[in-house]
């Protein structure tokens, strides 16, 4: 089971090189989605560098819970950058 607050903090501490590197990896992966915030195996992506555990480990997660750590990364995303406006 994923800790939340261990999400949350860990996004907190990604940098936008993180999230540059993880865009490129969603892309080599194969995305061609024109946003990828809103794609959940970036979100995923994002979510197994936060928490420092293989992307595996996140893809793995009983669906219910992928899907509510995917949600945890775009409200996350979206909290802020609707702060910084």
């Amino acid at each position: 089971m994923i800790d939340m607050e261990k999400l949350n903090a860990g996004l907190e501490k990604l940098t936008g090189h993180d999230m540059e590197q993880a865009a490129r990896e969603e892309r080599r992966a194969g995305s061609q989605a024109a946003l990828l915030d809103v794609e959940k195996s970036f979100q995923a992506r994002l979510a197994a560098k936060a928490l420092q555990i293989p992307l595996v480990d996140i893809r793995d997660l009983p669906i219910r819970e992928y899907n509510e750590v995917c949600n945890n990364v775009l409200i996350f995303l979206n909290r802020s950058s609707a702060t910084e406006e």
